[in-house]
């Protein structure tokens, strides 16, 4: 009788010991999974205004009452998710206004970038009699588009 008992003992501790481990497995497994509807929820909601704006957009960006829709969605699903407005749900409100917040920052950053790349594409020396620096021998004008406005600039011939 012995044997029996100690048999059945170390496979209830055996057993014990293989549920403690699947419920490991299965918190790392939960949060793996977790992470990905989180990135999913972002990146999906960062291209899905990215391909509303550059489809239906005026310039690349849609806008209801001068605001551009993915930052006004952004800012009130996130600011409402914070705040406990979505319940439970509210990480997948902020996971979804951060997505729309991350394409409101990249269209933004690309604008500025993309803006700042045909000022450095301009010739130096109308830059610099841009900044009203003096150029040692002048030339011909040259008209120069400055945010929708035409200039005469003499180029510097140097």
């Amino acid at each position: 009788m012995a044997f029996t008992s100690q048999s059945l003992s170390k496979a209830r501790e055996y057993a014990d010991k293989m549920r403690e481990k699947m419920s490991k497995i299965r918190e790392h497994a939960e949060e793996a999974v977790g992470n990905g509807i989180q990135v999913t929820e972002v990146g999906g909601t960062a291209f899905a205004f990215g391909y509303a704006n550059g489809r239906w957009g005026e310039d690349g960006e849609i806008k209801v009452l001068g605001i551009p829709v993915d930052l006004g969605v952004g800012f009130a699903l996130t600011g409402v998710a914070m705040f406990g407005g979505l319940g439970k749900y509210g990480e997948h409100g902020v996971n979804v206004g951060s997505g729309a917040l991350a394409a409101y920052a990249y269209r933004s950053g690309y604008q500025l970038g993309a803006h700042a790349s045909e000022e450095d594409t301009q010739p130096k020396a109308t830059k610099a009699s841009m900044r009203g620096v003096a150029a040692p021998r002048m030339g011909a004008p040259v008209n120069v588009g400055w945010e929708g406005q035409a200039y005469a600039v003499q180029e510097v011939h140097g």
